[in-house]
């Protein structure tokens, strides 16, 4: 599987992010993004799309982002679900990676430090494809 074959979804309740995360992950060879506001429209959205990536933020309304992990995780065991927030803690950290998140972003990093650990994620789920 190349890049330009994975689906990704983005919830973020901050449009001016999902647009960045989305010219990023074009930028890096993905051409079918879907971007959701919440939790719940991100769960929803899985469950009819299946993307092969999804970036969630953590501090979103209706569902968090936390919440939202852990019934995609439910859905497929298997997602490669990204953590993203502008404030993290260990304990945060942690939590989300117990749960199944296979990576965590700080969203206050330079765009071009988010778009290479995005690219590393990227370049992880292709090889296994």
């Amino acid at each position: 599987m190349n890049s330009s074959e994975i689906t990704a979804l983005i919830a973020d309740d901050e449009a001016h992010m999902r647009t960045f995360l989305k010219l990023i992950l074009m930028d890096l060879g993905i051409q079918k993004v879907y971007l959701m506001q919440n939790g719940m429209d991100a769960v929803e959205a899985f469950k009819e799309y299946h993307p092969n990536l999804v970036l969630l933020d953590i501090n979103m309304n209706k569902m968090n982002g936390v919440e939202a992990l852990e019934q995609i995780k439910e859905i497929n065991p298997n997602a490669s679900v990204v953590m993203m927030t502008a404030v993290a803690t260990r304990d945060s950290v942690e939590d989300c990676k117990k749960k199944g998140a296979i990576y965590y972003i700080l969203k206050t990093q330079k765009p071009e430090i988010i778009k290479q650990h995005i690219g590393e994620v990227i370049e992880s789920i292709t090889a296994v494809a």
